[in-house]
């Protein structure tokens, strides 16, 4: 994974060249648009590695099979007239669900069943409805009306959805299925994790465009609240490519684990996202990795032996047959939330590398690494992600962290051959200037920047 990135009218970042390689480092002060970054490309790069064709499918029959669900609930009588039509509407989801995302040739050869079968759909839908609308003897007048009234609604929501459904599958592609579910999976993704209500408060100013360009792969565009993708030349073989792409962020996450999950409703199909709470989609989408059932190795064990050893964690957190996170500290277990906010730092990373989460495939963003870890923490932070970058994994920080920081300079002086493997980027983004100065310089730019404040104090000091 390296490419570079050109990014317009986004966030802070008016017009913004970066490089994404193995071990990629936004770096700066705060609020210079480094996590903004970050979490973008971690929307993207989870938008990539799903069934893009059945992302578009299941927009386009979810909310169908919600509007009959609906039916059911208002109308009884209506249930052994609706069940083969739900059934007809999921076979036509699993054609999908069962072939390749990215395979656009054999797409190609399903779509027109997906046609035919969307045509079927609205056939019997349309057979049924007169038996629906029916109300029965016993009801009073005003309950039939009432009654009449829901049902002509829930129709029409029917109905519309099935107009999209057939016009949708009659007149389209793979490529369009596919580059279709990537800027619906891309929009979902951007709103959850940022929590905004629209995609426009992602831009900068309105009057400029607003642009994300990954060379080779495509551009993405906002515009009316929307994600518009033009494909390059190489984006197919760019598709899931990975095996798990994972954001960490606060600790305070996963202390309050417990507590944010039981709050979470998230059915498979519905007219509405996950409420906008204030709790970003990647935890509850991580949380929900760490549970799933892996198999193999562990990809990893020095660096899961190092963070739970003596010399550092002294314990590992685990997950309770009830779902709770406990840190277990000899022969102790004790509650997430009652364990310093360093141990759920390291923690959470070591207990990704023990559940198999994190393998040679995963892509793995972390906000602040540095985040409560005293700085001997930081450096074994920062040792282990290198770690795991030499073993294969993609590693995108943002951090203002000098002893972070320290240890890359003191890396690479002692392995000039791992120079390759790290792409520095200097925020504020400052035109041409990362493009201008060599790794050394950039660094040392950085470095100064960020301690002179403790400079300028020390000199007070004196």
């Amino acid at each position: 994974m390296e490419f570079d990135l050109h990014i317009r009218n986004i966030g802070k970042l008016t017009d913004a060249r970066l490089r994404i390689g193995r071990f990629t480092v936004f770096a700066g002060p705060n609020n210079t648009g480094k996590s903004y970054v970050s979490k973008m490309l971690y929307s993207m790069f989870d938008a990539m590695n799903v069934n893009h064709a059945e992302v578009y499918i299941d927009k386009l029959t979810g909310l169908l099979l919600v509007d009959v669900e609906m039916l059911q609930r208002y109308s009884e009588e209506s249930g052994a007239l609706l069940s083969p039509l739900r059934e007809e509407i999921v076979a036509l989801h699993d054609l999908v669900t069962k072939s390749p995302g990215g395979d656009v040739e054999e797409l190609d050869t399903i779509i027109p069943d997906l046609a035919k079968r969307a045509n079927r759909i609205r056939a019997m839908f349309s057979d049924i409805r007169s038996s629906i609308e029916s109300p029965v003897d016993k009801l009073n007048k005003y309950v039939i009306e009432r009654r009449r009234a829901l049902l002509a609604d829930i129709f029409a929501l029917v109905e519309r959805s099935l107009i999209s459904l057939e016009e949708d599958l009659s007149n389209t592609d793979a490529t369009k299925l596919i580059v279709g579910g990537i800027g619906y999976k891309i929009r979902e993704n951007l709103i959850e994790n940022f929590q905004v209500p629209n995609l426009a408060d992602l831009r900068g100013t309105e009057a400029a465009e607003s642009k994300v360009d990954i060379a080779n792969f495509g551009t993405f565009e906002f515009s009316n609240g929307e994600i518009g993708f033009s494909p390059g030349h190489a984006w197919l073989q760019a598709l899931r490519q990975f095996s798990n792409v994972m954001y960490l962020e606060s600790p305070v996450y996963w202390k309050l684990n417990n507590a944010l999950e039981s709050l979470l409703i998230h059915p498979r199909h519905s007219r509405r996202r996950r409420e906008l709470s204030g709790v970003p989609g990647y935890f509850y989408d991580l949380a929900s990795a760490l549970k799933r059932e892996y198999t193999g190795a562990m990809a990893f064990p020095d660096v899961y032996e190092r963070l739970t050893g003596k010399e550092v964690l002294g314990g590992k957190i685990v997950i309770s047959d009830r779902g709770a996170l406990l840190f277990q500290e000899n022969g102790r277990s004790l509650s997430l939330p009652v364990t310093a906010m360093g141990v759920a730092n390291l923690g959470i990373l070591a207990l990704l590398i023990e559940r198999k989460v994190l393998d040679q495939e995963s892509v793995l963003f972390i906000d602040e690494p540095e985040a409560n870890l005293h700085p001997a923490w930081q450096v074994v932070m920062a040792e282990s992600l290198f770690a795991l970058v030499k073993g294969g994994v993609h590693v995108v920080i943002a951090t203002h962290s000098v002893d972070i920081l320290k240890y890359l300079e003191v890396h690479v002086q002692e392995n000039p051959e791992d120079k390759r493997l790290v792409a520095l980027n200097q925020f504020p983004f400052r035109e041409g200037k990362n493009d201008e100065q060599d790794f050394d310089d950039r660094l040392a730019d950085i470095q100064q920047e960020l301690t002179q404040p403790f400079a300028y104090l020390h000199m007070r000091s004196l």
